[in-house]
């Protein structure tokens, strides 16, 4: 499903004299043959679990479209996945040829599919070789759409991102209708944690979003709530709302490396219906 952009026997048995012998093959019989219940998906708007082989030569061909560079910015990935068969391995390098003033590999929701409240389900993986400096870099943002006429150089209001060896997330928000510069009302960073190499990171976010005292945000990391904003401004006063990128992007090099690479699995985008357990890892 892609919008167009810019969308589970028994049966009686006779009077036995054992009835302690048939009651416990009941039993039995009752715990084999339950299944459990399937989960709701119908609030899912998009969904990207790397098991389509199609996206080895048409990255287009998914849920999600792909802004890369060259060839090896997005590859599927058999050995390291957290789901399935495969998963997304995306890769910048210094040399890479720049996008729109940096270099990045990064998938992107549809902005037509945008909401004003969302669910976001996501894994992630930061192999040995991942390290991030002073710099940083971006692994996730809610990228905004700025209305006609405003300053478009703004940071995104949601980003997820390393830098000095840790994941934190930053937030902003701004109650001006028109921005006339990159500068928003307020910022915030929430520091994570160290970056965790060799492991799989799920993550779960729920935004409702606002430039008023009438936002939400909830970030699960593994499922431990780690950040619980609740009626607090975490957006831009913009007309449309933000929607999710996610893959790697990078502003600026430093010295730390001249190669980036993180794997992203299971990636789900769920409407304002939707819930924790729709998103999460092994949804359906």
């Amino acid at each position: 499903m892609k919008y167009i952009l810019f969308i589970l026997l028994f049966s009686s048995s006779a009077f036995s004299g054992n009835y302690n012998h048939v009651l416990g093959e009941i039993q039995s019989l009752t715990i084999l043959n339950h299944f459990p219940e399937k989960r709701n998906t119908d609030n899912l708007i998009l969904v990207e679990t790397f098991e389509n082989p199609n996206l080895k030569d048409d990255p287009q061909s998914g849920d999600f479209y792909l802004e890369h560079a060259v060839d090896h910015s997005f590859q599927l990935e058999k050995s390291i996945k957290r789901e399935g068969t495969t998963a997304g391995r995306f890769e910048i390098n210094k040399s890479d040829p720049k996008i729109w003033g940096g270099h990045r590999t990064e998938m992107s929701q549809a902005q037509n599919t945008a909401r004003a409240e969302g669910w976001y389900g996501f894994s992630q993986y930061f192999p040995a070789s991942y390290t991030s400096g002073s710099t940083g870099e971006v692994i996730g943002q809610w990228h905004d759409q700025a209305d006609k006429g405003e300053h478009v150089d703004r940071s995104p209001s949601n980003t997820l991102l390393t830098s000095d060896g840790r994941i934190k997330w930053m937030v902003r928000w701004d109650a001006d209708k028109i921005m006339d510069s990159g500068y928003s009302d307020g910022l915030e960073y929430i520091d994570l944690g160290a970056i965790p190499n060799n492991e799989w990171i799920d993550w779960v976010v729920h935004i409702k979003y606002s430039h008023t005292n009438t936002g939400i945000l909830e970030v699960w990391m593994n499922g431990e709530k780690v950040i619980d904003r609740q009626n607090m401004p975490n957006s831009y006063n913009d007309d449309a709302y933000p929607y999710f990128k996610f893959g790697i992007y990078k502003w600026n090099w430093g010295s730390d490396s001249s190669q980036k690479v993180i794997y992203y699995d299971e990636v789900r985008i769920g409407n304002e219906n939707s819930c924790y357990d729709e998103v999460k890892l092994g949804a359906y």
